[in-house]
């Protein structure tokens, strides 16, 4: 059975436990130990093995899902997609992490790549795709509400409209690209003030274009809402 395979996981930093989880299950399939179908522990099992709460590995495991490298079926077990999607981002992020891009660089790639994805999903995207995004949304929503950032649900946004692309490289990228903008906004403090409910908002005008299938208006407001985040460029990558 797929439990076997996860015997030898122990305990970890609660305050990396999310990336930790994501990236030990991710080896495991790149690995080739689990393969397509095999079914994953259940939140439980993982919960006590990595000696975390359960709130974390759920997050964990649904990031894995937005990935596409997870997918829960209609029992609610949660099986392995394929590995085709973990071993490109594990590509991605051994190349990423080589080069140790700097804010400044991760955001010019983001502004490109996300401009053009966000004009392609308004043109494919399909029904679930418009689904995700609005969950994507109401999971923001619920974090601006209780007053938290919410880095990984906006992330998470981002991520739903590569999708919606249909391409699968942007997707890749787009997914390793944002998931790495998490230590930045944390870094140089990105969702203060009324940054979160600024995004929010954006999101939402985003999707309207999206479903409307304006690609023109989506990429315009992708690019409205990706040019604040310039600003946190420090002085010192300002060239």
């Amino acid at each position: 059975m797929s439990v076997d395979k996860f015997k030898n996981l122990g305990e970890i930093n609660l305050e990396t436990s999310v990336d930790t989880i994501v990236n030990q299950i991710n080896e495991l399939i790149t690995s080739g130990q689990l393969i397509e179908g095999d079914k994953i522990p259940s939140e439980r099992f993982l919960s006590e093995k990595y000696q975390v709460g359960r709130m974390f590995v759920r997050d964990a495991l649904s990031k894995l899902e937005f990935y596409g490298i997870l997918k829960k079926k209609s029992s609610g077990v949660r099986v392995v997609a394929g590995n085709k999607h973990s071993a490109l981002i594990t590509l991605t992020t051994n190349v990423v992490n080589l080069l140790k891009p700097d804010y400044k660089s991760l955001m010019e790639v983001r502004n490109v790549l996300e401009i053009e994805s966000v004009g392609l999903a308004a043109e494919r995207r399909e029904q679930h795709d418009i689904d995700e995004l609005e969950k994507a949304i109401e999971l923001l929503g619920n974090k601006v509400s209780a007053n938290e950032a919410g880095i990984e649900e906006d992330l998470m946004f981002h991520i739903g409209v590569a999708k919606a692309s249909k391409n699968n490289v942007i997707i890749y990228l787009v997914s390793y690209l944002v998931s790495h903008m998490i230590n930045f906004s944390k870094k140089y403090d990105i969702c203060r003030d009324s940054r979160p409910l600024k995004a929010y908002n954006e999101h939402v005008v985003i999707l309207e274009h999206i479903k409307n299938g304006d690609s023109e208006r989506a990429k315009q407001s992708m690019r409205e809402h990706l040019s604040t985040l310039f600003d946190f460029i420090p002085e010192s990558e300002i060239k």
